[in-house]
Order: C-alpha cells, then structure tokens, then sequence
C-alpha cells in the first residue's frame, strides 16, 4: 500500500464513495471540522436500538485503522447492507493529512468527549443521542507498542467476551503486545479492562463516553504504528471480521 496514499483524504473518500454506491449505503457529512468534511455511514438495516458503531481516525497519524475499516468494506461489500452500521470513516481528516495525533487546534480529539468537548465530539454526540449499539470498534494504533492489543469495556456476563477470539485472529500475522503495563493500566495476554472511574471526565475518551451512554460491549483495538502499513492494515480487517463474527 501506497503510504502516502494512505494519508490522502480525498482518495479515502473517494473510495467510500465507491463502496456507498455499491453496497447501497448513505455516506452524508454529520459535521465540518478543521476545514473538512466529518462523513457518516450507514447501511439500510441501521437501527437506532442495536446497532453496530465503528470509528477510525480520531488520532490522524493512525493510519492503519483508517485504511483497516475501508479495506474490510471494501473486502465485504455484498454484506454491507445487511449489517446495521453506523461508520465514522475518519474522525481527523487534518491530522490524517498532516501526519498528526492532533487536531488543528493541537488538541486530542479523544480526550474531548466529556467536560470538554469539541465542535465535532459534540456533533457525534448529537447525531447518536437516544440510540443503543450492541458492539461498538473504535480502531487505533499505538507508536510504543510491540504487538497488537485491545481494550474491553463489557458489562454483563464475561462468557461475552469478544477479546480473546479478537487476538486470535492475529495468530501468524501479528504477536501480541507483551507489555505487562500499558498507559499506567494493566494487561493481560494483550488485553487491557479499564475501570471507568479511572478516567477524569474532562478527559473522557470516546470509547468510554459510548459505553457509558451507548452500548454494553465496547471495544478499542490497537496495532503496532511502526510495523509495515500493509500488515496493520491486514490485522485491523481480521480484528474487525473476528469482531463481527464472534
């Protein structure tokens, strides 16, 4: 995969647009942020009540789950319609260009979705206010990491886990991360299970602002940002379909 092709965002649309059309999705702007054009969208079996949310790009020099989430589109466009989905294709569309974690603004758009908000986080909020998700991907990538790992945020019966099916997936491709510490929260076998009230609400993520407010099964996967583009993109399809599937 062409990189610098991977942080053109008219190309990324342009190739949404492509799947939209084929697969019968609405592709709409929910929003205009530094400049650009914030897209949604949705298949025709999205229901307010259990649907499917995914997310990539808040973080803009996280490329491989932006690319990830297209290429599994892309990969499985005669299912698309059935599956209830609410797609954010990219949430940083400047940071993407730039290579940035950060906004125009130099804030991180994922620490924005509780106290302190911004134009965009408060967009999305608006747009999924009232609804319900029965899974919620929000797709990332980590400069520090060694391998791939996860966060799981589940309430209910932990037989309804989807971490380790998640990682499995990645067996021959991708090692998980071997870090027993991760951002000053434990891990295990790869997996990290946050406790909510760790985190200040000024600085919610927006993982954790859907699962208190929008679903009971959330989770947040990560690649290694320094392997080949390629190989991250590949293993952000299979965490993906191994979600989906599990």
């Amino acid at each position: 995969m062409n990189l610098k092709d991977a942080h053109n965002y008219r190309s990324l649309l342009k190739r949404w647009r492509a799947v939209s059309r084929e697969a019968g999705l609405k592709m709409v702007p929910v929003s205009r942020f530094d400049g650009s054009r914030i897209y949604e969208i949705t298949s025709p079996a999205f229901s307010k009540d259990n649907g499917i949310y995914l997310s990539a790009g808040i973080h803009g020099d996280e490329v491989g789950g932006v690319q990830g989430l297209l290429c599994w589109a892309e990969k499985n466009v005669r299912n698309l319609a059935s599956l209830p989905l609410l797609l954010f294709p990219c949430l940083n569309p400047w940071g993407m260009e730039g290579n940035s974690r950060f906004c125009q603004t130099g804030d991180d758009l994922n620490r924005l979705w509780g106290g302190n908000k911004s134009d965009l986080t408060t967009a999305i909020q608006n747009r999924i206010q009232n609804m319900k998700f029965h899974l919620i991907l929000n797709l990332h990538e980590d400069y520090d990491a060694n391998g791939a790992y996860l966060y799981e945020l589940i309430r209910g019966s932990k037989s309804k886990t989807r971490g380790e099916g998640i990682l499995q997936s990645l067996e021959g491709l991708i090692p998980r991360d071997g870090r027993k510490v991760i951002e000053k929260k434990k891990v295990r076998n790869g997996i990290i299970r946050p406790r909510p009230r760790n985190f200040l609400a000024g600085e919610l993520p927006e993982a954790l602002y859907l699962f208190q407010n929008h679903t009971d099964h959330s989770y947040t996967m990560e690649t290694p940002s320094e392997l080949d583009l390629g190989v991250r993109v590949n293993a952000q399809v299979r965490m993906i379909e191994a979600a989906l599937t599990l």
